[in-house]
């Protein structure tokens, strides 16, 4: 079997993790090249030998365009050309998917190219993969869960008597914080992952202003009380906020960096789903599944028809 050619534009913990799947695993993958927008800055995770460092443009030659760079600033663009060409775009950038997602898979279907997001909600945990199954059938009615690890992390700590301080510190010294939280803590994370998630369970394009947000900033939570930061969403409205779990709540077991969504069909049925929610090769790994599709043969559009 032919070898994909691997465009890898992003070398953090979760390009740096891809890297070493692409190289070590069982699939017929070659990484040709590694973009990132400043090549003369220093990194953490040195490059694989022999291949080449360039910036994001070098990446559109390749088989497949994988985007681990983050933010609106360049992949959009980056994503466009690809599409534009026919080449399979896959990222597990959810701001992009949940601003220019409809835009995105309108391309990819005109152009009969693929567009994958799985590493975009749940980190490892396939979250999207099940909302799709489950909708093959129409009949989702409700999205609840807890998708950023982050909050989870600091509001579980908070429950144990940690102050919020010191709960974001211990976050951010285990690497489950950045340095400015805000993105996270404002509760705009899992407001981008419950519009895409809602996308594909209703096959209507929702975008992240979509969704009623509040963060976790001004939440006192006294020891013993169980407070995290909800998703729930039907086919009308979406809210991100905090609430208070009762203790015989499914989500409310839910502690540190785990994730957990729940699926309510119309006949009541409730599926779970849960698993690590953050940490690079996790995300990594859903990349890599993602890849599979396609050496597959598959070429899957994320909210493909979704209007």
């Amino acid at each position: 079997m032919e070898r994909l050619r691997i465009g890898l534009i992003g070398w953090g913990t979760v390009g740096a993790a891809l890297g070493q799947l692409v190289l070590t695993g069982p699939l017929p993958l070659t990484l040709a090249s590694v973009s990132v927008r400043d090549p003369d800055r220093n990194r953490e995770h040195g490059l694989p030998n022999g291949v080449p460092l360039g910036r994001p443009e070098d990446a559109l030659s390749a088989d497949v365009v994988v985007e681990l760079a983050g933010g609106l600033d360049g992949p959009r663009e980056w994503a466009r050309a690809a599409l534009d060409r026919g080449t399979p775009y896959v990222t597990a950038n959810k701001a992009l998917l949940a601003t220019h997602g409809k835009e995105l898979a309108e391309l990819a279907e005109r152009r009969v190219a693929a567009l994958l997001g799985s590493a975009s909600v749940g980190g490892g945990t396939p979250m999207i993969e099940t909302v799709a199954h489950l909708a093959a059938k129409g009949d989702i009615v409700r999205l609840r869960g807890l998708v950023n690890a982050t909050t989870t992390f600091i509001l579980s700590a908070m429950g144990r008597g940690e102050s919020y301080d010191d709960a974001l510190l211990e976050a951010q010294d285990a690497g489950y914080a950045e340095a400015d939280p805000s993105f996270d803590v404002e509760g705009r994370d899992a407001a981008q992952k419950l519009a895409i998630l809602a996308s594909v369970a209703w096959g209507k394009w929702r975008s992240e202003s979509d969704v009623v947000t509040a963060g976790i900033l001004d939440v006192g939570v006294e020891p013993g009380r169980i407070v995290r930061l909800v998703a729930d969403a039907d086919s009308k409205a979406l809210r991100v906020g905090p609430a208070t779990l009762d203790a015989s709540d499914p989500l409310s077991v839910v502690e540190g960096v785990e994730s957990m969504l729940e699926i309510v069909s119309s006949d009541g049925t409730t599926v779970r789903v849960s698993g690590p929610g953050a940490g690079g090769r996790v995300t990594a790994g859903a990349v890599y599944a993602d890849l599979a599709r396609l050496v597959r043969g598959e070429r899957p559009i994320l909210f493909g028809s979704a209007t």
